[in-house]
């Protein structure tokens, strides 16, 4: 009986697996037309496409399968625009309104896809019935749905808490807030779902990578007062402003690799650099704590993406749903950091004032003190001296030569016109006049 059932189990993942699995041929001179890989001994490919940048080709075998049901093969990247795909030498157009490329057929004959990137040889691929297609893109909506809802909830708080309060930190945090969430739009291939030219999508790709680097250093300088820890930062992030903008417009006018890769890594190198200050700065507050952990998240989530994938690495294989409930995470623990810093602050701001008015009553004493004194005759201030020497009524009769009942009178009129009732007082109102 167990090995009947070892023997059907072993038989449903042969099946689920020969379902979706797909073969791909590297053609290095990138010559071979379809007639020509027919012929190929293709490879069974696990994962996804992940390599150096070349220029290479690669053609993807699916091959047939006894079903009824169509397919769908998705590309999940959006810099993945365009392919060509046949089947018994037919070509199959793709689908529109969607996120991602993709194609639909029927599994009666074998189907070859040809791929030639254009920026990073970073492919990867889905194949699924298309009821199973549909409907997992229909829960990515959702999904994405909850995101950007949250997203522009977030947005609107911090907006509406900078009116409120006039704080730098909740209008950078917003605007931050919403260059990171447009990137993850373009990410989602939300532009391409709503037929968004190819220029248009580069040139708003581009224009958000800039927005976000700086929207990224004012909120970590507004939110951490960096000025006054490190006050050259402010250099460093004009240096790597202006090289960010130079290779933003290099990148629209070649469209070249190299600018794309330069352009990611002078942006996340400055991201990299301002949550490495918020790491330096960790013991000074708690909110400086929460935003070191919670900046972490997202910021090597795209390192990862937007340029360990274009060197052909990737040490956690992150895709677009790891980064937004990456982001997702940092928003939330963010939107409590904001929070909580601008009670603290409120808190400082407080005691500051009180400290003010108390130092401001100290002076004003200080001030009362030294007039009132002014109004004490020289026998009269000769004998006041001699009270802060801490001497007794006999000792300043002796010092002064004259009698006790004198120094008795004097010392009665210095109360009055001091205000006061004791010696204890006479010192205070001495050392008030000292300082």
């Amino acid at each position: 009986m167990k090995f009947k059932l070892l023997y059907l189990l072993l038989f449903f993942t042969t099946v689920i697996f020969a379902q979706s699995e797909v073969y791909y041929f590297k053609d290095s001179i990138g010559s071979l037309v379809y007639e020509d890989v027919v012929n190929k001994e293709f490879r069974l490919m696990e994962g996804q496409i992940l390599e150096k940048h070349s220029h290479d080709v690669y053609w993807f075998k699916i091959p047939a399968y006894a079903t009824d049901s169509d397919y769908i093969v998705r590309i999940l990247y959006d810099r993945i625009n365009n392919a060509k795909v046949y089947q018994n030498g037919q070509s199959i157009e793709k689908l529109s309104n969607q996120r991602y490329l993709s194609y639909k057929f029927s599994r009666e004959d074998d189907v070859y896809m040809r791929l030639s990137p254009k920026l990073h040889m970073y492919i990867p691929i889905e194949l699924a019935e298309e009821e199973v297609s549909v409907l997992k893109d229909k829960n990515l909506f959702l999904f994405n749905g909850f995101y950007y809802g949250f997203s522009f909830l977030v947005i609107i708080y911090s907006l509406g808490f900078y009116f409120l309060f006039r704080d730098d930190a909740f209008l950078y945090y917003a605007l931050f807030l919403g260059s990171m969430s447009f990137g993850v739009f373009i990410m989602d291939g939300m532009l391409t779902y709503y037929m968004v030219s190819e220029d248009v999508n580069d040139l708003l790709m581009t224009l958000n990578y800039i927005s976000l680097a700086f929207f990224s250093a004012k909120f970590a300088n507004s939110y951490l007062f960096l000025d006054a820890h490190y006050p050259k930062l402010k250099k460093f992030s004009y240096v790597f402003g202006v090289l960010i903008i130079i290779l933003g417009i290099l990148y629209m006018i070649l469209r070249d690799y190299y600018c794309l890769l330069l352009l990611n890594i002078a942006v996340f190198t400055l991201l990299f650099a301002y949550w490495l200050c918020t790491v330096l700065l960790f013991g000074k507050s708690f909110y400086n704590k929460i935003l070191a952990i919670a900046y972490v998240i997202v910021l090597f989530s795209a390192i990862d993406f937007f340029v360990l994938k274009f060197l052909g690495i990737s040490f956690i294989n992150i895709d677009g749903t790891t980064i937004k409930i990456g982001s997702f995470l940092e928003m939330s623990l963010l939107s409590i950091a904001v929070l909580y810093r601008m009670n603290a602050l409120k808190e400082e701001n407080i005691h500051m004032r009180n400290e003010i008015i108390k130092f401001s009553a100290e002076l004003e004493n200080q001030t009362i003190s030294k007039n009132k004194l002014e109004l004490l005759s020289s026998r009269e201030r000769e004998i006041f001296n001699q009270i802060t020497l801490i001497k007794t009524n006999k000792e300043i009769a002796n010092e002064l030569n004259v009698s006790v009942n004198t120094v008795k009178f004097h010392i009665k009129n210095i109360y009055e016109k001091l205000e006061i009732k004791s010696r204890k007082e006479v010192l205070t109102i001495a050392e008030s006049a000292i300082k």
